[in-house]
């Protein structure tokens, strides 16, 4: 039962991949747009209620939490997505590295609740059987990176966590 259900799953994310004509490089460069344009427009949202509401960035962020944690999700995302779309390259030498980035960024961005972002990041992790295996361990700063990146992540849902309860 397992095993069909596996495949059925498997089947349905090859065809969807494949329809969207997505491969491991198409995937990666919109996951990194993704994480660079999207704090950008939520710091647009920020500035244009500044606006509205006659207060500074700063009062809003003090006087609000979850706006403060989300500003620190955005900065993680920002300097992630910038990051990515720079060493691109360093992320598809092989398949090790980029499993490792994707899972991590998956779990991650799951924390914080980025959906589109979890979503790219399963594609990615199917799509990896492409790349070459080599014998080649997972690049070290890709790896420090992306360990970074979830341990803020991390944090930011524990905050999440606190201010909730």
């Amino acid at each position: 039962m397992w095993a069909i259900s596996k495949q059925k799953v498997a089947n349905f994310i090859g065809r969807m991949t494949q329809s969207m004509h997505l491969d491991t490089k198409k995937i990666l460069t919109w996951y990194s747009y993704i994480l660079f344009i999207a704090p950008i427009l939520f710091w647009a949202l920020i500035a244009m209620r500044s606006a509205a509401s006659g207060q500074t960035l700063r009062m809003i962020i003090m006087k609000q939490p979850a706006v403060a944690i989300a500003t620190i999700i955005a900065i993680v995302d920002f300097v992630l997505g910038y990051y990515l779309l720079l060493n691109k390259q360093k992320v598809l030498i092989n398949r090790q590295t980029y499993r490792f980035v994707m899972v991590s960024q998956m779990l991650g961005q799951m924390l914080v609740g980025n959906l589109l972002c979890v979503v790219l990041a399963i594609l990615g992790v199917y799509r990896a059987k492409a790349l070459p295996k080599t014998q080649a361990s997972v690049n070290p700063i890709m790896m420090a990176a992306s360990i970074a990146a979830a341990v803020l992540l991390l944090g930011c849902f524990m905050l999440i966590l606190l201010l909730e309860f």
